[in-house]
This record gives structure tokens, C-alpha cells and sequence, in this order.
């Protein structure tokens, strides 16, 4: 079994990343005709590396649909060979002959969770900065006004950021905080201006003290206080609000702060939910595809075809699906953990659909 094994793994591996890096490359190209639409001054270098941090997430939302794709043409090319024929004159079940294929997709789906996590997240920002740098000149979309942030000490508002200018005006409020999440400092200013090494300038400025109580111990109030925070300039400038650019874990802080502080967590939960949900599809759709992949008349050559129509429609659906659930998730027509782990859910149903049908 381990020649078969072998075999059949070696073969699926190959047309799988083949059509990863075929769908890849599509997705690639229909971003690169969107983002040519913007007008801008600033040096085409920076798009291109935009498209660079940009490939990360690109293969990772195009992954069920390789697996798909692959697992569904592979097992079509057996049963038209007559190779599966032989497998069960053998004594050999379909399952057991397909093992090899779940096997690698387990990896695969596993794989996901962490590259997702650790990969993905840290490119989509780097990729969501060269964008920005690249927009300079064109209509801003991203402006940093009226924001509730979540630093490493303390929690900030925000009203308006200068980005020209590198300062804070309108308001710029700071609460520092101990281990236990407790106010220990509030301090409150009109503006604050970010200082070329590294602190911060506040203007009209009044700083609070408390005791562990709550009580108010100490009150100032001055035309000028010089701050050095935890934060760099980077994080009020283009503060990471887009859960895209966030990890589960920085998505559940996230969570967790804006419900304390009674802030919308809806598209947080949505995408938290979808995150967990989605590395599962590459798991599930290699079940659907390997079932129906073998399926149909070996005369009429009917698994090939079979599989490149199901397969073609699967991606469609399988991007249909996962907008439908995010949109209607984010209007709050659907609870996040639905709008998440609805699609994923959808695809199961018709992976045991299929299964059933098979065994009858």
C-alpha cells in the first residue's frame, strides 16, 4: 500500500500546486488591474511591492479551491484510466485508496492555520502600507479621525491625525493603565505633536492620578507635557483597524477592548469566525472533490468532465458563498459565528451529500 500511497500522493501533489500557483496567478492579475485604477504620483516601486505582500493572502484564499480543483481532476484521470478498477480488483476501497490525498490535506488545512496566523497577517500589513504610501496623492480613504486605540500600557483617543504634519489635533486623550486593567493615569489635551526622537509634545494638557481606589490623588494642569509612549508613530498614524491585519489573538483583544468600552465588535467577530472557519474548507472540499471526481460513467468519460464542470462551478460558489456570509455579517443579518462558519458549514453538508449518494 505504500507504493500506492505514494503513487496517488505524488500525483495529487503536483496538479495541486500547479493549480495553486495557476490561481494564484489570476487572482494576482485582477488585483493588479484594480489597483492600476488609482492615480498617483508617487514611484510604481511601491505597487509592486504592494503586490509582493499581497501574494501571502492571495494563496491562501485561492487554497480550497486548488485542492478542489486538483483532487477532483486527479481522481477523474484514475477512473477514466481504469486505474481505480484495478484498486478495487486489489481488494482496495475507495477511501483507503484516497487516503493519501486526505492525508496531504489535513497537512494542508493545518498548514493554513499557522501561515495564516503568523504569515499572512504581517504581510496584509506591509502590503496595506505600500498601498497607503503609493495613495499619497490620491483621495484619502483611510483617515485616522475619531479613533479609540488599545496601546501596551493604556488605552487613546484619537481625534484627528495630521499625517502631513505628524500631530494630533481636536483631542488627544491617554488612559494608563496597571496589570490589572485599572486607570492609573488620565491625562488630556488639546493636541500632541510627534517629536523627532521618538516623544510626544501635548498641548494644554491636564494629568490625572489615581489611587488604586479610583480616587483622584494628584490633578495638573499645564501648557506643555512631554510624553514618551510605549507606541511608535506608526501605530496612531495607520493604527491596525482592519481586521485583515490582525492575528486571533490580536482579534480577540480587539474584541475584547471594544465590547469594555462599548464599541461595535461585528466585523471583528465576523472575520474572527471566518479566520477559524476557513483552513477546514481545504479539508472538506478534498472530500467532495475525491467523491466526485469518481463519479459518473467511465464511457462516456464522464468523471473528467464531471469533475472540471463541478470543480469551475465550486469556485464560484465557494467565492459567492463567503461574500454572502461576510456582507450579511457585517450588516448584522446574521450572527458573526453564522456569517463565519456558514459557507464552511455549506460545503460540509454537500460533502456528506455526496458521500451518501456514493454509498448507495
Amino acid at each position: 500500500m505504500k507504493i500506492l500511497d505514494r503513487y496517488i500522493g505524488f500525483e495529487f501533489l503536483k496538479a495541486f500546486l500547479l493549480a495553486l500557483v495557476g490561481l494564484t496567478i489570476v487572482f494576482l492579475a485582477l488585483q493588479v488591474l484594480d489597483t492600476q485604477k488609482i492615480d498617483s504620483n508617487e514611484p510604481k516601486e511601491l505597487l509592486r511591492w504592494h503586490y509582493v505582500y499581497s501574494l501571502p493572502q492571495i494563496a491562501v484564499f485561492v487554497t480550497p479551491p486548488a485542492m478542489m480543483f486538483s483532487v477532483c481532476f486527479v481522481v477523474a484521470q484514475f477512473a477514466m484510466a481504469r486505474e481505480l478498477v484495478a484498486i478495487y480488483s486489489a481488494g482496495t476501497s475507495f477511501y483507503r485508496a484516497v487516503i493519501a490525498i486526505y492525508v496531504v490535506a489535513s497537512l494542508v488545512s493545518v498548514g493554513t492555520i499557522v501561515f495564516q496566523d503568523q504569515i499572512v497577517t504581517p504581510s496584509n500589513r506591509q502590503a496595506q502600507k505600500y498601498l497607503a504610501q503609493y495613495k499619497k496623492n490620491s483621495k484619502a480613504t483611510d483617515v485616522v479621525w475619531q479613533r479609540n486605540l488599545r496601546g501596551k500600557e493604556g488605552y487613546y483617543f484619537i481625534y484627528f491625525f495630521d499625517r502631513e504634519k505628524n500631530r494630533i489635533i481636536g483631542g488627544f486623550h491617554y488612559m494608563q493603565v496597571d496589570e490589572n486593567d485599572r486607570p492609573v493615569r488620565m491625562i488630556q489635551s488639546l493636541s500632541a505633536h510627534y517629536n523627532e526622537d521618538g516623544t510626544w509634545t501635548l498641548k494644554v494638557v491636564k494629568d490625572v492620578h489615581l489611587d488604586k481606589n479610583l480616587n483622584v490623588i494628584k490633578t495638573d494642569i499645564k501648557e506643555s507635557l512631554v510624553m514618551d509612549f510605549p507606541e511608535q508613530l506608526e501605530f496612531f498614524s495607520n493604527p491596525k483597524v482592519n481586521p485583515g491585519e490582525l492575528s486571533l489573538s490580536e482579534l480577540q483583544e480587539e474584541i475584547e477592548f471594544r465590547e469594555q468600552y462599548g464599541f461595535s465588535t461585528v466585523q471583528y467577530r465576523v472575520h474572527f469566525h471566518r479566520s477559524l472557519s476557513f483552513p477546514f474548507m481545504v479539508l472538506i472540499v478534498a472530500v467532495v472533490g475525491s467523491v466526485a471526481g469518481s463519479m459518473g460513467s467511465l464511457r462516456s468519460g464522464g468523471p473528467l468532465i464531471r469533475s472540471l464542470l463541478l470543480s469551475t462551478a465550486t469556485i464560484f460558489f465557494y467565492q459567492l458563498t463567503f461574500e454572502i456570509g461576510e456582507n450579511l455579517g457585517m450588516a448584522g443579518i446574521l450572527p458573526p459565528a453564522v456569517a463565519g462558519w456558514g459557507p464552511t458549514a455549506i460545503f460540509a453538508g454537500i460533502g456528506l451529500w455526496l458521500i451518501w449518494k456514493r454509498g448507495r
